[in-house]
């Protein structure tokens, strides 16, 4: 046990002294791109070479290889499609042109709405305006059917209505309103 501390305090010195040669690499692996993900690509790479066997790390940092090992990883994680640095950083990074915000979910954020969410189009109000000229027959049928999803037999059975007269009232109605708002498509 005694053994295995020195090892790492011995692999920890290591990696601080030969840190800043490694960030001198990122930006030679990643290129341009390392004010996007050099620092986030140096940290994998660090922490795939500490998991590793105790005696690998050891005996890497022993013959002065733990630069070119930790360089290699960090190296395959960028260019590999399948790696996990791909798909936790530079998948998103890089497909996405604002600054990062710490969060790529914007669902929940107050500062990024929906796009145009309460802009309604010309075709709504189209439909909406043709919608207020029908009659109750017809308004009935689209909201029960349209807009609450209810089935032809829950309508038949809550109006007492053919099933045959809804069905083809829906396809009559809808078919008047497509044709009085086709001009904005």
């Amino acid at each position: 046990m005694k053994v295995d501390k020195e090892k790492k305090a011995y692999i920890d010195k290591h990696i601080t002294k030969i840190f800043p040669q490694l960030q001198v690499n990122m930006q030679k692996v990643c290129g341009v791109a390392y004010s996007r993900w050099g620092d986030d690509l140096l940290s994998i790479a660090v922490e795939f070479f500490l998991n590793k066997d105790i005696e690998v790390q050891y005996e890497s940092c022993k013959q002065n290889k733990a630069e070119n090992f930790i360089t290699y990883i960090a190296n395959f994680q960028l260019k590999s499609s399948t790696s996990r640095f791909w798909h936790t950083h530079r998948k998103f990074v890089g497909s996405t042109r604002e600054l990062f915000v710490g969060s790529y979910d914007y669902e929940n954020e107050p500062n990024y709405p929906v796009p145009f969410e309460d802009e309604i189009t010309d075709l709504q109000l189209c439909i909406n305006k043709e919608m207020d000229k029908l009659d109750p027959f017809e308004k009935m049928i689209i909201q029960e059917k349209v807009e609450w999803g209810s089935t032809y037999v829950e309508i038949s059975k809550k109006y007492n209505i053919p099933y045959q007269s809804l069905q083809f009232g829906l396809k009559r109605t809808l078919k008047k309103i497509k044709e009085r708002c086709q001009y904005l498509k």
